[in-house]
């Protein structure tokens, strides 16, 4: 055992090197854990999610969500926990528990590896006593430092209690779903009895809740499994008989799943602004932790802005609004401040209560609002956008790995055949058959490395996708899934002048500590850098060309007057998706339109008959209105250095030739 914890105890000095702590930080923590006290807790009140100051003087916010902390917590002493519930804990989560200090050695070892071998922390090896100290003192932050914390505070519990008594501390702070905080609130929520009541199977099921708390929560027959599962592994390590086995497994589950309602907590919000709580909670959730969002007192700042929030929501969903109707298709709106990443407005489908939100966790092809990606490759490797291409049906003989060859044939919408044509032109018509021969670098006039030169531009922008290891030329034409906030930000970081920011939706956190005391969690940086991922050169002439495809483009219908709009339209293959991103030097908005399910094409309301009789809005149009009352009495600012094209002979998507305008 000595040896044994003289090694542990090297393996986290050599952790503590890996995190960047010097010997006197190290020796510093140490004695800071000795002097460890319990966790202490500040009663619990409702955490407010408030948007951006509004109006001219700018101070006044409005609450935009209020989270409801967990006030189902009942402690529970270790005499009254059965023996069977402190057995099921340890072969779910921890075999090794009696055996190991604190920290499972070989666990780490194994951890340690990983983490240095990857320069991230990658394996977890936590052990219940680390779990516990996690909940109970840290933050849930995946970082070398934190698992040093834990690792070492974990090792002073061992050595301050007993097992049973950290077995008791641990289900006493963990969460098991519908706001049941602790083992007596999960006790009393799911089986409606205090847990010296439990029986073996009961005790099972509240640890099986343990693996996914608001899956099996809701879901009696899974949760089921799980305790059957659990059960096995009771009866594996000898702490259940044969007999104790089989009449747990034919114990019912109760009628009623959970047998009492859970207490009121979780987010609540207006249908405005649920999307955009809704994201904010998550965020919160992933920076401190399930519990120190369940137990509330927090006051959280946002940038969202209330004004554009309801224009977006009043043009798309509002009474008069374009998909106000019964069996119109979805929408999703993202908008951000392509200078700071702030999301100013974010509307992710109807308004129902629901944990999906189109707008960041929808999925969709972006179709030829991806081609400005390609068209930064281009200029970045030499290719002027004035080079001239032949617009006409293409076949691609592409090699595929084996030595076999694959036919790829490739034309524009209706087959329109344009003819000779430069890039910036093909961008402005969204002509399919150029792009393909810029990214297969047909006869030579094209991009080295094209389908992986694009994607590096999209992700290094902050397009992400699941682009495979050998994307293929057809990436090019958005073939992709990728959400609207990733699209706006991949506009937002050409609009910055190729400075890519996160998208940000808190700007301050504090947190109410008691007797008129806060703390402040964070604070945002009030105009952060980002970092260059375009050349300043490049993604200005890319925005210039952009431009165009509005004032000489298919995407006229975008044009502010009097205000220069650089974006590009996105239709996926048989108008499963429709785009329309665009951006001012002000504002970068993503217009995402289909159909929620998927499977349902929008042919027959976007279009070429739909356009020509203007009967249905496109996002283009959805764009320009939201855009309009977001910019209303703004300055009409211009983007730097960025000189917009001269004419050109443009024709729409369908080939007819664009007036004046």
């Amino acid at each position: 055992m000595v040896r044994s914890r003289r090694l542990l105890l090297f393996l986290l000095a050599l952790l503590a090197a890996a995190a960047g702590f010097s010997a006197g930080g190290y020796i510093g923590l140490m004695r800071a854990v000795d002097r460890l006290g319990e966790p202490s807790r500040a009663s619990t009140g409702p955490t407010y999610i408030y948007s951006a100051p509004l109006g001219k003087r700018g101070d006044t916010r409005r609450v935009i969500g209020i989270i409801y902390p967990a006030r189902n917590h009942l402690k529970t002493s270790l005499r009254d926990m059965p023996p069977g519930l402190l057995n099921a804990v340890v072969v779910k989560e921890d075999r090794r528990f009696r055996e190991h200090g604190g920290v499972d050695t070989w666990g780490i070892i194994r951890a340690l590896y990983a983490d240095l071998k990857a320069g991230s922390t990658v394996q977890g090896a936590s052990t219940i006593t680390q779990q516990y100290v996690k909940n109970a003192y840290l933050s849930p932050a995946p970082t070398l430092t934190r698992k040093l914390r834990e690792a070492l505070i974990s090792i002073e519990i061992e050595r301050r209690y007993s097992k049973d008594e950290i077995l008791a501390k641990y289900l006493n702070t963990v969460y098991f779903g519908n706001n049941a905080y602790g083992v007596g609130a999960a006790s009393e929520t799911y089986f409606g009895k205090p847990v010296k009541d439990l029986t073996t199977a009961e005790a099972a099921t509240l640890v099986g809740l343990l693996w996914s708390p608001s899956t099996l929560g809701s879901d009696k027959e899974a949760a089921r499994k799980q305790r059957d599962l659990v059960l096995k592994k009771m009866l594996g390590a000898g702490y259940i008989t044969e007999q104790d086995y089989e009449r747990a497994l034919h114990e019912p589950m109760p009628e009623r799943w959970p047998v009492n309602p859970p207490h009121r907590s979780g987010l609540e919000a207006p249908t405005l602004t649920r999307d955009f709580a809704a994201m904010v909670e998550q965020e919160l959730t992933k920076r401190y932790g399930t519990r120190a969002v369940l137990e509330g007192n927090l006051s959280v700042y946002t940038t969202l802005d209330l004004e554009d929030q309801t224009s977006a929501w009043d043009v798309l969903y509002g009474p008069s609004g374009y998909l106000s109707h019964p069996g119109y298709p979805d929408a999703a709106l993202v908008s951000l401040d392509p200078r700071t990443g702030d999301i100013k407005a974010m509307i992710g489908g109807h308004g129902r209560k629901s944990d999906f939100n189109l707008a960041t966790q929808g999925r969709r092809q972006p179709g030829s609002s991806f081609k400005p990606f390609a068209l930064i490759a281009a200029i970045e490797q030499g290719i002027s956008p004035k080079r001239e291409y032949v617009s006409e049906k293409k076949t691609y003989h592409l090699r595929k790995p084996g030595g076999r060859t694959e036919v790829w044939k490739v034309e524009n919408y209706g087959g329109i055949e344009r003819g000779p044509i430069t890039l910036e032109n093909a961008l402005w018509q969204s002509d399919n058959t150029v792009f393909t021969d810029l990214v297969t670098n047909a006869k030579g006039r094209g991009l080295k490395d094209g389908p992986e030169k694009v994607v590096e531009v999209a992700r290094e922008a902050g397009v992400e996708a699941d682009y495979g290891r050998n994307p293929g030329p057809s990436v090019v034409l958005g073939t992709k899934e990728t959400s609207p906030l990733e699209m706006a930000q991949g506009y937002a970081t050409i609009a910055n002048e190729g400075r890519r920011l996160k998208p940000r939706a808190i700007v301050r956190v504090v947190r109410e500590e008691g007797k008129g005391r806060e703390k402040v969690l964070y604070n945002a940086p009030a105009r952060p850098r980002g970092e260059r991922v375009i050349p300043k050169d490049v993604a200005r002439k890319t925005l210039s060309i952009m431009i165009g495809d509005v004032t000489q483009g298919i995407a006229r219908e975008a044009a502010l007057p009097g205000r220069q709009v650089a974006g590009k339209t996105g239709t996926s293959e048989n108008f499963f998706d429709s785009w329309f991103i665009g951006s001012t030097p002000r504002l970068t908005t993503a217009v995402w339109m289909g159909y929620a399910k998927g499977g349902k094409t929008l042919e027959g309301l976007i279009g070429p008959e739909a356009q020509r009789t203007g009967s249905t809005p496109t996002p283009t149009i959805i764009w320009h209105d939201y855009m309009q009352r977001a910019l209303r009495g703004e300055p009409k600012e211009r983007f730097e250095g960025v000189k917009p094209p001269s004419g050109s002979d443009a024709t729409d998507f369908y080939g007819n030739p664009l007036p004046a305008r």
